[in-house]
């Protein structure tokens, strides 16, 4: 079984989310996964810098999808 990985990017002053990105990239365990996502998720932080993540108190969620069909 593979994972993709899938973010969701929410602001929690305005009470929304953008719809759900996938990473281009598929694992082959969930550790693998969890792990490169939390990863990725404190680089998108830092991208968007702390201004903009302080002002929209922005926050990152993600899950690892299990593929099946892959």
């Amino acid at each position: 079984m593979k994972f993709i990985l899938v973010f969701t990017i929410c602001s929690q002053l305005y009470g929304n989310c953008m719809t759900p990105i996938k990473h281009d990239t598929y694992f082959y365990n969930h550790y693998d996964c969890a792990t490169y996502g939390y990863g990725v998720a404190k680089s998108m932080m830092a991208e968007m810098g702390q201004d903009y993540v302080n002002n929209n108190r922005i926050v990152i969620g993600f899950k690892c999808e299990p593929k099946m069909d892959i």
